[in-house]
This record gives C-alpha cells, sequence and structure tokens, in this order.
C-alpha cells in the first residue's frame, strides 16, 4: 500500500532535498515546490494528503497559502516546516490551518512522527516549544 502523497512548499531546494530524503520511501513526494503559488497549483492539480509548507515563501506566503488550501481543500493537512521560532508565528500557523509546526533543524527527528500524528488525526508540535 503506498504511503500518503506529499507537496513539499520550500524556496531552498537543499532542504526540499533533506525532507524527500527523510520521506522516501514510505511517503510519495508526488511535487517539490519553491514559492507558494506554484504550491497552490500543484494542490490543485495533485491533490496531496500532506503539504509541507514553509511560512516564508516568495510569491505567496506560506501562511497565505495555507488559508487558501484549508479553505479549498480541507481533506489536505499542512504541516509547517520553518525556521520561525517565534510563538506568534506558531499560533498564526495553526489559525489558518497547520496540524503542525516543526523547526527545520529538527526535521531529522521529528517530520516522520509529525506526519504519522497529523495523519492519525492529531496536532504535533516541535519539541522546542513544549519547554
Amino acid at each position: 500500500m503506498p504511503g500518503p502523497r506529499v507537496v513539499i512548499a520550500e524556496d531552498y531546494v537543499l532542504i526540499q532535498e533533506t525532507m524527500r530524503a527523510i520521506l522516501e520511501p514510505g511517503c510519495e513526494v508526488v511535487a517539490a515546490v519553491e514559492d507558494g503559488r506554484a504550491a497552490l497549483d500543484a494542490v490543485a492539480e495533485l491533490r496531496p494528503d500532506i503539504l509541507l509548507v514553509d511560512a516564508s515563501l516568495p510569491v505567496m506566503s506560506g501562511f497565505a497559502l495555507a488559508e487558501r488550501v484549508t479553505r479549498t481543500y480541507p481533506e489536505v493537512k499542512i504541516v509547517f516546516v520553518t525556521a520561525h521560532a517565534d510563538p506568534a508565528y506558531v499560533k498564526r500557523a495553526f489559525e489558518v490551518g497547520a496540524k503542525a509546526y516543526l523547526m527545520k533543524g529538527s526535521i531529522q527527528m521529528e517530520l516522520l512522527a509529525a506526519i504519522r500524528e497529523v495523519l492519525a488525526g492529531h496536532t504535533y508540535q516541535s519539541a522546542i516549544f513544549s519547554r
């Protein structure tokens, strides 16, 4: 049985490649894009299970993207993967529909766990926020 279908919205290709390496073979990465508009188009065309999104995307911010995806494709689970540790960012991400919020520095240890939690109907935050 194939794993969840994932779109990666991240403007740094090296981070995209790192996420892809962590996700495969358990997930099917159906697209990796570098801006919010391209991510919205990819979600519309490919209907993934999971959208990994950076808060600071060019063309359309991660927050605007998440808000649009949540409104138009509520079945898509949104996981923020970002460098922003500001609690205001975390709060805003969940307000616009995120199911998880991860720090880029912890993706090796937390990305798969976060996806499992989100697919099980739970929310997830990087361990840094539980201190």
